[in-house]
């Protein structure tokens, strides 16, 4: 499971992401503060325990990757590569099908959105079941691919068999922030993606 931070700063926040990375230890934490400055993202960095910093993703100021030690960089429109001294998990973002044809290069890539956004209003599905379907068969869709948006408990059971690598979630947990429901969807993960 993949979690990505809400896009802004906001008070407690280093509180709520210490407490997901106590509790679980799988996940991969994506630092996404597309407005934020290098020193807004050096204090985020900072307030993670060091054991934990390998399992963080940076989505911009790259620069901070060796200083901080973290295990991954997200490619996008503002950071579109990365060359840092380190060996790093790189991911990117797809919004199409055609896109997952040039994934080798990556640890992991997101496609999205599969569902009707949870954070972003209007954001909706971009594929239905029966082309997510075509996909899987097609071995489109595989370990590398991991389903974004709009993933929730009653959505994660339709990614059954479809051969996704993992789930990216982001309004699901900041909303209503609760440590036992993000519990609840790393379980259901482990029941219905295949790893």
């Amino acid at each position: 499971m993949i979690v990505i931070t809400r896009p802004e700063i906001y008070e407690g926040e280093e509180e709520q992401i210490n407490a997901l990375l106590e509790a679980e230890s799988s996940f991969i934490l994506h630092l996404r503060k597309p407005s934020a400055s290098a020193e807004e993202y050096a204090r985020l960095l900072q307030s993670v325990p060091q054991r934990f910093l390998n399992r963080v993703c940076l989505c911009d100021h790259f620069e901070l990757a060796d200083q901080f030690e973290v295990g991954g960089v997200h490619l996008g429109g503002r950071q579109p590569s990365y060359s840092g001294g380190r060996r790093l998990r790189v991911s990117k973002s797809c919004h199409g099908f055609s896109e997952l044809e040039h994934i080798r290069d990556y640890a992991y890539v997101f496609l999205s959105p599969i569902f009707n956004s949870i954070s972003k209003v209007g954001y909706n599905a971009a594929f239905s079941q029966d082309e997510l379907v075509a996909a899987s068969r097609s071995h489109l869709i595989n370990e590398r691919v991991v389903a974004l948006g709009g993933i929730n408990a009653e959505t994660l059971p339709l990614l059954s068999d479809l051969g996704f690598g993992g789930v990216a979630v982001l309004g699901i947990v900041w909303k209503d922030f609760s440590v036992q429901r993000f519990l609840h969807l790393v379980d259901l993960e482990n029941k219905y993606v295949k790893k």
